[in-house]
């Protein structure tokens, strides 16, 4: 593709969703939840997302529902209610470059686009050019004249094809810090960027809690995404809850089958857990992932690889004091929200084995998920899960 091409295209899209004038929001959701379900089930799609992510096809099979589920008409329409009232009219188009560090994070950013009554163009990246165009697909088969909307792309490295992208009304932007950073400085328009952040789990174990749930959060995508606890702080017996997340993340492992790692990635958990265990945690690891017991209440990122820092602290309600401010996107808990957690960043909040099934109104980065879009300025926004 050329920027001519791609310029072309993105005025045949704005010309589409001018086209379709004041289409019923109702219309738009139900044209998405069709396509999600239709998305989902598309065996060609899990056949080939295995060989350009990386995940086992257990992971693949295991998380493309979640993508769908997103799709709620009923949730939409909500959103649309709650987001989209009063705001105006909407950018001509928006660019959603997205990262491919987890998949079908091109899915989200076509529905909001459409709820939005924009067009838009998504950019995605190396590890998943598969769920854009076949969401596309889908929603061309429900809905064609909301499909012209939306033009899907992909390009290992085009700075001219970027630019193009760059000069939207607006432009959303997920990946790495300096990734987002860089891309930002070149925009004309608007930018939303999400950079890199990561969750943690606050277990008081005084209360009920379920291990396998824990351990589905830890594995689900690889602990590459902004959801992915990373540590979990436990009030109480912290070595006993310890060694129950590593016998359920032994077991989850024979079904949710743990990706292929590279020479490098294997490299950087050996170092990582030498390092922890030189520093006086208690490691635990396996093919299955590992677990770092430490004394000290250690808030970083791990190496990945499910691999899961746990903590010892008096208090869930000394957690949010720990936590890096505009570092973590989501907590999960098995027990009351502990207070001063919006005022540290965190965009979610939700029951432990939840973490990884964000509603479409997740409000990433405490941006109001819709909203983000349509208006400039707007409150941070915490969401609170039941």
């Amino acid at each position: 593709m050329t920027s001519a091409g791609l310029s072309r295209a993105i005025a045949a899209a704005v010309d589409a969703r001018a086209r379709l004038g004041d289409r019923p929001a109702s219309d738009t959701a139900a044209a998405l939840a069709e396509a999600g379900r239709r998305w989902a089930a598309d065996a060609d799609l899990a056949g080939a997302l295995p060989g350009a992510s990386g995940l086992h096809p257990s992971m693949v099979r295991a998380v493309l529902p979640l993508g769908a589920a997103m799709l709620d008409r009923d949730a939409m329409l909500a959103l649309v209610r709650t987001e989209a009232h009063g705001a105006g009219a909407p950018p001509a188009w928006v660019a959603h470059v997205v990262a491919s560090n987890v998949p079908a994070l091109a899915v989200p950013a076509v529905a909001l686009g459409c709820l939005a009554g924009t067009a838009m163009v998504v950019k995605s990246g190396h590890r998943d050019p598969l769920s854009a165009p076949a969401f596309h697909h889908a929603l061309a088969a429900v809905d064609p004249a909301l499909a012209s909307t939306v033009v899907p792309v992909a390009w290992p490295r085009s700075p001219a094809l970027d630019d193009v992208l760059l000069g939207a009304p607006v432009v959303t932007l997920t990946g790495r810090d300096d990734t987002v950073a860089l891309l930002a400085a070149r925009a004309s328009g608007r930018v939303l960027s999400y950079g890199a952040r990561y969750g943690v789990v606050v277990i008081d174990a005084c209360r009920p809690f379920d291990p396998a749930a824990v351990a589905r959060d830890v594995a689900l995508y690889e602990q590459r995404g902004c959801l992915s606890p990373q540590v979990a702080f436990v009030a109480g017996d912290a070595a006993d809850v310890a060694r129950s997340l590593a016998r359920a993340l032994a077991a989850l492992a024979q079904t949710l089958v743990p990706a292929p790692a590279t020479v490098a990635e294997r490299a950087a958990v050996r170092a990582f857990l030498d390092d922890a265990a030189w520093s006086g945690a208690e490691v635990d690891c396996g093919p299955w992932g590992a677990i770092v017991l430490d004394a000290r209440p250690i808030v970083a990122p791990t190496c990945g690889a499910r691999t899961l820092r746990v903590a010892r602290v008096a208090s869930p309600d000394d957690v949010p004091a720990l936590l890096p401010a505009g570092a973590i996107e989501c907590v999960g808990t098995n027990g009351p929200m502990p207070a001063g957690l919006r005022e540290r960043g965190v965009a979610r909040v939700c029951a432990i084995g939840r973490m990884q099934e964000p509603p479409l109104s997740w409000p990433r980065g405490q941006r109001p998920a819709l909203g983000s879009l349509l208006r400039e300025t707007y409150e941070p926004v915490m969401a609170v899960e039941g």
